[in-house]
């Protein structure tokens, strides 16, 4: 579905849940999901995708291009290991969020790891100026997109092998009426491919799906650990860590509601816990704005991130958490993914539940629970929880946050804060029980 038809199709959905919005989400999902999520659609395009894997003539270098966020240069490290599982010695480049790259970098099934992508909620056209001379000069067998916001057309040449994952796009929204599946992208995207792959060769391993990794150099470690003695964190204390930001107003939760979240944990946990509190990027100053309305009491045990922390630092902080909790933005997956050294001389507990809220976005799609049938769990040695709020409009449209245009935001009508609250505080107490 090319941009323009896009834009007008979310734009029409969500003027049909403004007007009605309990109604109007009965009848989007009674006509959208049968019709993009049909079996006869699937197998359209599976057929499709396998005569792009017959035009594959060699199997040497391939490229794998994710969405343009950070959680999604996360998320989809899943299809370069895919690659490497069934070629070897192959030259496997990805190209990612220029934010994110230091946290992927030294991937070992990546051959190369290109910082390309802007921040921005849509590729930039220098970013896709710069991504169309990397396809043209890499010499690439096959290339694999996982973006919505780029036509394939625009991209390469007529004759080179592309797989758009938007092709899967069927699947994942039957699955979505079923828990018998994992239904999240990243595991979703590793299956995809190597299905494809199972056409043309056979798996030089066949290990199951692992969950990804996010990677670190002694200097962000540094970084994290300087923080960590800057506000005194006690050790062996509970160390809770909130990002109250997001990308998109259907995904962060309103002020008012994440204000009586963080009174109640600052009110409900031990003297000797730390409330680690993001500042807020996309909503720049939020955690400042969060802080001010705490009592006066219990602002002591908060601690605002400074944004100047770079994204690898923050993201090696993460491990201090003994909870993290988040909406669906990009450090859900950082907070998820399983951390490692680069040098190999620190070691990460990899032991932080990580605790999500949803609004619009289909939690089973993006988010970490270790206790829900057909969700992904996060890959830590630690529980992990999807919150999907109240809200009477949800429907299958929603998956599409940066092109929904709702008036009114009803992502978050109903939050039940005991029931998070109590969560976290349960966990901090199990985790301190000898």
């Amino acid at each position: 579905m090319n941009l323009r038809l896009q834009e007008l199709v979310f734009a029409g959905a969500s003027r049909i849940t403004d007007l009605s919005p309990a109604l109007g989400a009965r009848v989007l999902d009674s006509v959208l999901r049968p019709a993009f999520g049909s079996r006869t659609l699937s197998t359209i395009l599976r057929r499709r995708n396998r005569q792009v894997m017959r035009r594959v003539r060699r199997f040497r270098r391939f490229l794998v291009i994710p969405d343009i966020h950070i959680g999604d240069a996360v998320m989809t490290q899943s299809s370069v290991t895919a690659f490497r599982d069934f070629f070897p010695d192959a030259e496997i480049d990805y190209v990612v969020n220029r934010a994110a790259a230091p946290i992927i970098e030294g991937n070992p099934d990546a051959t190369r790891v290109m910082p390309l992508f802007s921040a921005g909620l849509f590729p930039s056209t220098e970013d896709l100026t710069a991504l169309r001379e990397i396809i043209r000069n890499g010499d690439y067998d096959l290339c694999i997109g996982f973006s919505p916001f780029m036509e394939e057309q625009a991209l390469v040449q007529r004759g080179q092998p592309f797989l758009n994952f938007v092709t899967h796009g069927a699947t994942l929204i039957r699955n979505e009426a079923s828990t018998a599946a994992v239904n999240h992208f990243s595991y979703q995207g590793f299956h995809f491919l190597r299905e494809l792959l199972s056409t043309v060769a056979r798996p030089n391993r066949d290990t199951p799906f692992q969950g990804v990794r996010t990677t670190y150099r002694d200097e962000a470690v540094a970084q994290a650990l300087g923080f960590m003695a800057e506000v005194r964190l006690i050790p062996g204390a509970p160390v809770i860590m909130m990002n109250p930001d997001g990308a998109s107003r259907f995904t962060v939760m309103p002020f008012e509601t994440q204000a009586v979240l963080l009174e109640r944990l600052a009110q409900d946990t031990s003297p000797d816990t730390t409330i680690l509190l993001g500042a807020g990027h996309t909503l720049a100053g939020l955690g400042g704005r969060l802080r001010d309305v705490i009592p006066l009491q219990l602002r002591s045990k908060l601690h605002i991130i400074p944004p100047s922390l770079p994204l690898e630092a923050y993201a090696a902080l993460i491990d201090a958490a003994d909870v993290f909790l988040t909406g669906d933005t990009g450090p859900m997956h950082i907070a998820a993914a399983r951390r490692y050294s680069r040098s190999g001389n620190h070691q990460f507990r990899n032991r932080t539940a990580v605790l999500s809220w949803f609004g619009a976005t289909p939690s089973r799609m993006s988010g970490y629970d270790s206790h829900q049938p057909g969700y992904l769990p996060a890959n830590q040695d630690a529980p992990s929880w999807c919150y999907v709020a109240g809200s009477p409009c949800r429907n299958i449209t929603c998956v599409n946050k940066m092109f929904k245009t709702c008036r009114t935001v009803r992502c978050f009508e109903r939050v039940d804060v005991n029931a998070l609250v109590t969560l976290v505080v349960s966990h901090i107490g199990h985790r301190a029980a000898p």
